[in-house]
């Protein structure tokens, strides 16, 4: 599967059509066989993280709240307050939700992710994971510079980094949400590549130089891709069967 694929199918589906589980089996198909089986524990880790928060009639998103009094998400705020990074690799992640006139009709916030750049100063952002208030995946999209105040990173350069770079060791403020970002992250590599190289070639197509159209507030959410995760596990099921089974 090419990456051209990919992002046709990204692009439309930001648009108009949902996301296609056809477009992501090539994908998988596409994968070398140590590849794919680090996709095959992710899916497994996110399969038990459902299970036991299904157990206690929690979600992902009740799971990073559960301290917090009901209700009291407060909008622009990150949660984790300071954020959660890992000491030893430098990525890190929050949530944060915008006003309700400034996000989707149904998304709740969104998980930003980061890695150590490549380059050795501060951090680059890999992918957003905009979250339904239900606490369903619902999409995973991409900024400009200024959102996150990332240390830029060219597409090649952070699909080379990750899903190796994002790696979490933390207890708080939920080890379940942190091996769930993981999980997510290596599952839906493909896709992210993708949103990446389309990132990067929304702004190359703007006028203007590099810097100041990092800077551009009209430039906000650069590519988009609406997911679903039920049918992305299916997906790799689906493809293990078609390598393991005798």
């Amino acid at each position: 599967m090419t990456d051209s694929a990919l992002l046709e199918s990204s692009a439309a589906a930001a648009v108009s059509r949902p996301w296609s589980m056809a477009t992501y089996q090539q994908a998988l198909d596409a994968l070398p066989d140590e590849a794919f089986d680090a996709l095959l524990d992710a899916a497994d880790a996110l399969i038990g993280i459902h299970r036991a928060l299904a157990h206690d009639g929690q979600s992902i998103l009740t799971e990073l709240f559960r301290d917090l009094p009901a209700e009291s998400v407060t909008r622009w705020q990150h949660y984790p307050p300071d954020d959660s990074a890992d000491p030893e690799t430098g990525a890190l992640f929050y949530y944060h939700a915008h006003e309700a006139g400034e996000r989707p009709q149904d998304e709740h916030g969104h998980f930003h992710l980061f890695i150590r750049s490549p380059s050795g100063e501060g951090f680059s952002h890999v992918v957003a994971c905009s979250m339904a208030a239900d606490g369903r995946l619902r999409s995973l999209f991409t900024t400009n510079r200024w959102v996150t105040n990332e240390a830029w990173c060219p597409a090649p350069a952070l699909c080379a980094a990750y899903p190796s770079d994002f790696v979490i060791e933390r207890a708080r403020p939920s080890w379940l949400v942190v091996r769930w970002l993981m999980a997510v992250v290596a599952i839906f590599s493909p896709c992210i590549d993708a949103l990446l190289t389309a990132r990067d070639a929304v702004l190359r197509a703007c006028e203007g130089d590099e810097a100041t159209v990092w800077e551009d507030r009209q430039l906000q959410v650069l590519s988009e891709m609406p997911v679903e995760l039920l049918a992305a596990l299916t997906a790799i099921q689906q493809e293990g069967l078609r390598r393991y089974s005798a």
